[in-house]
């Protein structure tokens, strides 16, 4: 959010201010009696400004009214004394995008307050597809949860999902590699003209189809094989409108400089830009965090808008894939596969992966998240390579041989950023907090691995950890940075803060109890403190349990048409 945004979003939401309400009584007069009303809360509008005392009332799934309304009548009555109410927290980096195909099963993220994800992150988004791809789609679906894929574009994935009904709302993305992968294919060549052209139409109908920016993921394939002037010409597709939020090219040694080219393409596609899971990884690399904020806020000081997300752990989430080189995966999972049992290649693989785990910290940073095919999996989940490597035994060799087993897939979890490092983005002021994991659940079939507790914890571990025991910043600044923040960044205008007239997204939770209980060794456990979930009007999380409203609705960019 630019600060001029920022303070245009102050002065519109001044008047809703709890502490000056002339019109609260107005609003109240037309109406008999409110759907629900949250009576006695502290009230926190998503501003950043103090919490204040006063009652909320939603009638058809709006807010419309705030202040003293105790003595007013409502179908259901909610007694919010001693607890927050705040507006329903967006996670604006989300890979809920097959999940939240299960309806009711994909609980991690609303029982964390979540009443909005943003999907189509990292380059990778469910639309658009050949017949290929929809193939391969499927294929993974099917296998994963046994769902099928029924869908080539925006309009059909999110027809899809309005059909069975969610259980948040949703917004997407498309991918700049999805794209890329339509058009080019998975080799390592550059666009021609009439292939940028090409991807530059298919974004075109995905933003009037309801898509609300580009991502791109810039160290994964085949989005990595576009230079930055190709990335420009496609996010041109936006025409100024919209945004680019990228994974950046690099995110340890080359940081400064990924930082740059990003700054680039978004200065060059004249679009918004955000950074996504903004880190400096590595220990070598921690101490440039406030070399990195020093240059977004010199391109905001020029006029950009930039942001950048985070979310509140020290280690990394990504598949096991990662820790090879990107010229040992073009051309798609059986290519590297190939590669990696080539016994000439086998000398080269080693010197650049160990290089890699070395800058990270060594073999028990790395620790094994998921592998889907192994049927010796839960021997691995949860482990790290060291510990699976007793004396003799060579742990690079155990990373190939799974990643074999896995048809280059498996994920990982990387221990590589620390607790300063942490801090120094989550204070800055336009860091929005975002999970960067997926709706998972405690038991059924969304349990599965030892996922990146980030997927249950996210939101209850800023407002309990670094807000109530740290005091990393103020409750109230924690609130903008999960609601307004990421509703202004993204265009959004009727969520993200508690005014008369928006949608009732509404979360209720103790300051004093609120933290999460996801661990790196036991992940699949949802937080503490999230008394009422609220989306759109509907009660779906009751006194911390799980109503089974299905009450999401899609949220279409209003610029595509």
């Amino acid at each position: 959010m630019s600060a001029y945004s920022r303070r245009r979003f102050l002065k519109s939401t001044a008047a809703a201010t709890l502490g000056a309400a002339p019109w609260f009584s107005l609003a109240c007069s037309f109406l008999d009696k409110f759907d629900l009303l949250i009576t006695g809360a502290l009230i926190y509008d998503g501003s950043g400004q103090a919490g204040i005392s006063g009652d909320l009332g939603i009638k058809d799934g709006k807010i419309v009214a705030l202040g003293d309304l105790k003595n007013k009548s409502a179908l259901r009555k909610i007694d919010a004394a001693h607890l927050a109410v705040a507006p329903g927290f967006i996670d604006f980096h989300s890979h809920s995008d097959e999940e939240l195909l299960l309806g009711g099963e994909a609980q991690s993220k609303i029982r964390q307050g979540v009443t909005t994800e943003i999907i189509g992150q990292d380059g990778d988004s469910v639309a658009p597809l050949t017949g290929a791809m929809r193939e391969k789609w499927d294929k993974n679906l099917q296998s994963d949860y046994g769902v099928a894929v029924d869908w080539l574009d925006f309009a059909g994935y999110f027809q899809r999902l309005e059909k069975q009904k969610i259980i948040t709302n949703v917004a997407s993305m498309v991918g700049q590699g999805s794209l890329r992968g339509y058009v080019v294919g998975e080799d390592n060549r550059p666009a021609t003209p009439e292939e940028i052209e090409k991807m530059q139409a298919l974004a075109r109908e995905a933003f009037r189809q309801g898509a609300y920016g580009i991502s791109s993921g810039l160290e994964y394939t085949p989005g990595s094989f576009a230079t930055a002037e190709e990335i420009i010409e496609v996010c041109k597709a936006m025409d100024g409108r919209g945004i680019y939020s990228t994974h950046m090219r690099n995110e340890d040694d080359r940081v400064l400089e990924a930082i740059d080219e990003a700054m680039r393409i978004g200065r060059g596609a004249n679009v918004a830009l955000n950074i996504s899971h903004l880190k400096a990884q590595n220990p070598r690399n921690w101490q440039k965090v406030p070399l990195i904020l020093a240059k977004l806020d010199e391109a905001r000081a020029a006029g950009m808008q930039v942001t950048c997300d985070r979310y509140p752990y020290i280690a990394y989430n990504t598949g096991l894939s990662s820790l090879f080189s990107l010229w040992c995966r073009e051309g798609g999972s059986e290519k590297f596969v190939a590669r990696l049992q080539d016994p000439a290649l086998q000398a080269r693989l080693r010197q650049e992966t160990l290089a890699k785990v070395t800058n990270l910290g060594g073999w028990q940073t790395v620790m094994i998240a998921s592998l889907g095919k192994n049927p010796e999996r839960e021997k691995y989940e949860g482990k790290n390579f060291a510990e699976l490597s007793p004396e003799g035994t060579d742990p690079f060799q155990l990373l190939v041989d799974l990643v074999i087993k896995e048809e280059g897939g498996g994920s990982m979890v990387g221990f590589g950023m620390s607790e300063e490092e942490l801090a120094g983005v989550l204070k800055y002021p336009y860091a929005m907090v975002a999970s960067d994991g997926s709706a998972l659940a405690a038991s059924g079939q969304l349990r599965f691995g030892n996922p990146h507790p980030r997927s249950f914890g996210t939101f209850p571990r800023v407002l309990g950890k670094y807000v109530r025991d740290d005091k990393l910043f103020s409750l109230a600044e924690a609130i903008r940075k999960i609601t307004s923040l990421p509703a202004a960044a993204l265009g959004i205008k009727d969520r993200g803060s508690l005014q008369v007239g928006n949608c009732a997204d509404v979360v209720i939770f103790d300051p004093q109890q609120i933290s999460d209980r996801a661990t790196w060794t036991a992940p699949q456990q949802y937080p503490a403190g999230i008394r009422f979930v609220i989306v759109n009007g509907e009660v779906v999380i009751d006194e911390g349990e799980f109503t089974g409203k299905l009450a999401g609705k899609v949220l279409r960019a209003p610029f595509g048409a």
